[in-house]
C-alpha cells in the first residue's frame, strides 16, 4: 500500500469520526444541586452525563454546595449517574433543549446502608463494657448492654450480663428477671439454671431454687457451689432430709470434693445416722485441701462418736 493512500484512509476515518463524537456535543447546559435527606448539600459526588445511544461521557464534580454543572452539550435525552462513596448511586433520565434554558435540578440521594457483622458489633460493644464492670460502674455497662439487646433482640446471651450489672447493685430480683429471660430461649442450658437456682439460693428461696436443680445433669457441672449452698441453706432451716439428696449428688458427682462429704455428715447427724455420719467425716480429715476449720470440727465430732 503507497504512503498517499495510508494518509488517505486516516483522513477518511477521522472524517468520519468527528461527526460522529460530535453528536454528543452542542450549547445545551445541565445544573443543579445534589443534598442528602435531610437537605444538607453533598460535596464530592460524581455526576455523569451520556447522551441515549452515545457512550461519550462529561463528568463533574459537586462543590461544598452540592452544586454542578455540564455545559457544551446537545439536545437530546440524557442518562445522569450520581455517585459518592457511602451513598447509594442515584440514576435519572433529563431531556435537554440546545434552545431553552433548563431550571437547576434539585437531586437527592440517599446514604447506603451499613453492612455491619452483628457478631463484630456485638464483640466490640461488649469490649467496651468489659472494663466497666470491673470498675463497678454497672449502670454504664448496663446501658451498653440494653443498648445491644434493642439493636439485637435476638442476642438474648446478653441477658445474662444485665443480670450480672443488677447483681453487682445487690437487686436480685432485677437480675433474677435477665436470668430466666435467657433461660426461656435455651431451657436446658446448665449454666443459666445454676446462675437462677444460685440467685434464688441467695435470697433463702430454696424450694423455688430446686426446680432448676433437679433433673440437672451433673456431669455438666463444673463447680459445686450451689448445691453446696443450697444444702447448707436447708440444713439451717432444720430440714436436713430435704438437704441429704443434694449431698448425695455432690459426693456422687464430685467425689474429691471434701466439703460434700462434710455437710452430708452434719446431714446424717441431723438425722440420727451416726455410723454414716462417722465414715463421711473420716474420710474428710483425711482429704486434701479440706477447710482447717472444718477439720477441727470433723474431729471433735468424731471424738464424740467413739
Amino acid at each position: 500500500m503507497s504512503t498517499s493512500r495510508t494518509i488517505g484512509a486516516a483522513v477518511l476515518a477521522l472524517a468520519i469520526a468527528v461527526p460522529l463524537a460530535a453528536q454528543s456535543r452542542g450549547i445545551g447546559r445541565i445544573a443543579g444541586v445534589v443534598k442528602d435527606e435531610t437537605g444538607k448539600p453533598v460535596e464530592g459526588v460524581h455526576v455523569k452525563a451520556v447522551k441515549a445511544g452515545e457512550t461519550q461521557a462529561f463528568t463533574e464534580t459537586t462543590n461544598k454546595k452540592g452544586e454542578w454543572a455540564i455545559s457544551g452539550i446537545a439536545s437530546g435525552q440524557w442518562n445522569l449517574d450520581f455517585t459518592k462513596d457511602g451513598f447509594e448511586t442515584r440514576a435519572l433520565t433529563v431531556g435537554v433543549s440546545e434552545n431553552d434554558r433548563m431550571p437547576p435540578m434539585n437531586v437527592a440521594i440517599k446514604k447506603a446502608a451499613v453492612n455491619v457483622d452483628p457478631n463484630a458489633d456485638i464483640r466490640g460493644e461488649l469490649e467496651k463494657a468489659a472494663p466497666l464492670m470491673q470498675a463497678g460502674q454497672y449502670a454504664e455497662a448496663r446501658a451498653i448492654y440494653e443498648a445491644l439487646l434493642a439493636k439485637y433482640p435476638d442476642a438474648w446471651q446478653v441477658e445474662p450480663l444485665v443480670a450480672r450489672t443488677y447483681a453487682g447493685e445487690k437487686k436480685p430480683d432485677e437480675a433474677l428477671t435477665h436470668l430466666q429471660n435467657a433461660l426461656k430461649h435455651d431451657p436446658e442450658n446448665v449454666e443459666m439454671r445454676l446462675l437462677v437456682a444460685s440467685v434464688l439460693v441467695d435470697q433463702g428461696k430454696i424450694e423455688e431454687s430446686r426446680k432448676y436443680l433437679d433433673g440437672i445433669d451433673m456431669s455438666k457441672v463444673k463447680d459445686p457451689v450451689v448445691f453446696l449452698n443450697a444444702g447448707i441453706s436447708l440444713i439451717n432451716q432444720n430440714k436436713a432430709a430435704q438437704a441429704l439428696p443434694i449431698f448425695d449428688k455432690v459426693v456422687a458427682a464430685f467425689p474429691a470434693e471434701p466439703d460434700g462429704y462434710y455437710y452430708r455428715a452434719r446431714c446424717q447427724l441431723a438425722l440420727g445416722k451416726f455410723a454414716e455420719a462417722k465414715t463421711d467425716l473420716q474420710k474428710f480429715v483425711a482429704m486434701p485441701g479440706a477447710d482447717a476449720n472444718e477439720v477441727a470440727d470433723a474431729r471433735k465430732i468424731l471424738d464424740q462418736l467413739k
